[in-house]
């Protein structure tokens, strides 16, 4: 052994070989052969790797994290956004919000497929097939990615728009509620023959407040006298609200044909696209915005000669009669209150009380049809009454949104930068711009008018829908047996009887409020015989009241004004005035609830349940369905 050593002196047989790096013979099991300050250079640098891959997979945790928390957030600013517009709109058009989110939906789906597809190879691939460029086709998805997320946009403020219109557009039906049409000026009855024979076009730009308010009373009139009701016992406008309401949410519906529609146009306009120039492009565009106010318009102008059309003979019938109020129906409850107040002017003059039936019988009269051709004046009313008509209507706010958007997106940057009419001056170019963004603002006017007119004309005669009707005559019972209930919770006191009675009533008479006061008067008059006397209320009193004889007594004394033993219509209006006052001066709401809520509580279990809730309104009188006191629960 020693003597197979090598030039280096190492000596095989022993295990040794020559380390160059640390030049010195070595055995390898005992040392790697690596020069410490390399191998301290390498470990410093796989640290720093360690470091660097620690720091971005934090950097990515950031970002996944802030990327949640923005969806969360974005998610939470929608739902919020959702209950604050179900909280501030009114019940009749919660529809229309409840159809745009359902819409919206669909369109995120539509967005989120599109996200889907554009992150897949084949997009690249066939962009790096066609164009020699893998992201062309990607960049192309994003931009319609951003249309349609823009058109979502647009389309929302154009619901939330619509929506709070239809608010104002309600109370303006309620305010004329109270109108006759006997108390219609000439100049109005003037302006209502001339619309008969105005042509189509001129009838799109003639908006007057005062003939509109002619139509609605003689369509109301005419809507009553078909149904068997009497104008003052039926709240018109709020049938008109659900219809409003109804037609809203359809609107902002796209149905199949609105989208079989957008896709024969955006063929149209492929075709199109390789034979013109940008100027002319934008041109074209342009035109096709001013169809959108001119289909709108063209609706708009259709229903209103419907309207027209409709109530000119009904005009001209009262006019032959002499009086324009005629055409409002009689029914039971308005003989039963005329014979009610004959009888207490027979009193009042100390003679005996006219001899009266409950059961007299109404005075005949001609039985009213519905007119079964009045569809025929939609376009296409024989076969789709007025379903075509609307469809023409929908297709409008959402092809303003798709307009509006491309324009923004499109046509508006090339035109500022000048790739557009380049040698025009850039005032002139945004003159043009201005020009085009009309259209969606002529879409806007004339598409409200237009649903306005719609829930008129398309809810009457043939088109008329019983399930509203009902559902405002279950409405108007449940309000009258509430507000019954908020009576009954102050008649229980005499104190606040006697402070009310001692007020004076200053306010003039309102008819709205009279119909109302009206109802809860019904509501307490058992036999419905247009009074209800003393008996009557000291049953009704003793059931909600632990009151004494003696204050029950005082309570129906200061109601009798007139000491004749009965309650009249006129002297619990009086008190039901003053009472109104008392309470908007005295009364705390919350206080107010917690005394009607322990009326109803019969257990005093701290909940109100439908069967308590249903007892209570029988015991005062009025004649509810469990499904109606469900239903109030509802609305």
């Amino acid at each position: 052994i020693g003597g197979d050593a090598d030039a280096n002196g190492c000596i095989a047989s022993a295990g040794y070989t020559w380390c160059e790096p640390l030049n010195k013979c070595i055995r390898s099991w005992e040392s790697a052969c690596v020069d410490l300050e390399e191998e301290e250079t390498t470990k410093d640098e796989k640290e720093e790797d360690e470091e660097e891959e620690e720091e971005e997979r934090v950097l990515k945790l950031h970002i996944i994290v802030l990327t949640v928390s923005c969806l969360v957030g974005v998610s939470l600013a929608f739902e919020i956004t959702h209950e604050h517009l179900l909280e501030h709109t009114s019940e009749t058009m919660r529809p229309i919000i409840v159809g745009l989110f359902g819409e919206l939906t669909l369109l995120g789906f539509i967005g989120l497929t599109l996200f889907i597809l554009f992150k897949m190879s084949w997009p690249h691939e066939l962009s790096e097939y066609l164009y020699g460029d893998g992201e062309v086709i990607p960049e192309l998805g994003e931009s319609v990615h951003m249309v349609l997320f823009l058109v979502m946009v647009i389309f929302l403020a154009q619901a939330v728009y619509l929506a709070r219109l239809g608010d104002r557009v309600l109370n303006k039906w309620k305010d004329w509620e109270g109108l006759s049409v006997d108390r219609v000026s000439e100049r109005t009855i003037r302006k209502h023959k001339v619309l008969q024979s105005a042509s189509l076009l001129s009838l799109a730009n003639t908006s007057d407040e005062q003939v509109d308010s002619l139509i609605f009373s003689l369509t109301r009139d005419r809507f009553c006298v078909v149904r068997d009701l009497h104008p003052a016992d039926f709240e018109f406008a709020s049938y008109l609200g659900i219809a409003l309401g109804r037609t809203l949410e359809e609107l902002v519906e796209v149905p199949v044909k609105s989208w079989v529609c957008l896709e024969i146009v955006l063929l149209l306009a492929w075709q199109v696209d390789g034979l013109l120039g940008k100027r002319d492009k934008m041109v074209g565009w342009i035109l096709a915005g001013y169809a959108l106010p001119l289909m709108a318009g063209l609706v708009l102008a259709k229903l209103r000669r419907i309207l027209v059309q409709h109530t000119a003979p009904l005009l001209a019938d009262a006019e032959q009669r002499g009086q324009r109020g005629s055409l409002k129906a009689m029914t039971n409850r308005s003989i039963r209150r005329r014979h009610a107040q004959e009888e207490r002017s027979f009193k009042k003059k100390g003679a005996k009380s006219p001899p009266r039936s409950p059961k007299r019988p109404p005075e005949p009269r001609e039985k009213v049809l519905v007119h079964d051709t009045y569809h025929h004046a939609f376009w296409s009313g024989p076969h789709q009454k007025s379903k075509f008509t609307l469809d023409v209507l929908r297709f409008v706010p959402l092809g303003a949104a798709i307009y509006i958007a491309i324009l923004l997106l499109v046509h508006a940057p090339a035109l500022l930068k000048g790739e557009v009419l380049a040698t025009y001056s850039i005032y002139v170019r945004l003159i043009v711009l201005v020009v085009a963004l009309l259209p969606p603002v002529l879409c806007t006017i004339y598409v409200r008018e237009a649903v306005d007119d719609f829930a008129i004309a398309g809810h009457v005669e043939s088109l008329q829908n019983l399930r509203f009707v009902e559902h405002v005559i279950r409405r108007q019972r449940t309000v009258a047996a509430f507000e019954a209930l908020k009576v009954v919770t102050f008649l229980r006191k005499p104190d606040i009887v006697r402070a009310a009675m001692q007020l004076s009533d200053q306010a003039g008479k309102d008819e709205r409020e009279e119909r109302s006061w009206r109802s809860i008067f019904d509501v307490f008059d058992e036999n419905q015989d247009g009074i209800f006397d003393r008996s009557e209320l000291r049953v009704l009193l003793t059931k909600f009241s632990t009151a004494t004889e003696g204050k029950i007594t005082e309570i129906i004394e200061l109601l009798d004004d007139d000491k004749s033993g009965e309650i009249s219509f006129d002297e619990f209006y009086a008190f039901g005035r003053k009472l109104e006052r008392y309470v908007r001066e005295n009364v705390d709401p919350h206080e107010l609830l917690k005394e009607m809520f322990e009326i109803v509580d019969d257990d005093r279990g701290g909940l109100i349940t439908v069967h308590e809730l249903h007892q209570t309104i029988r015991e005062i009188g009025q004649e509810l369905s469990i499904d109606d006191v469900r239903f109030s629960r509802v609305s």
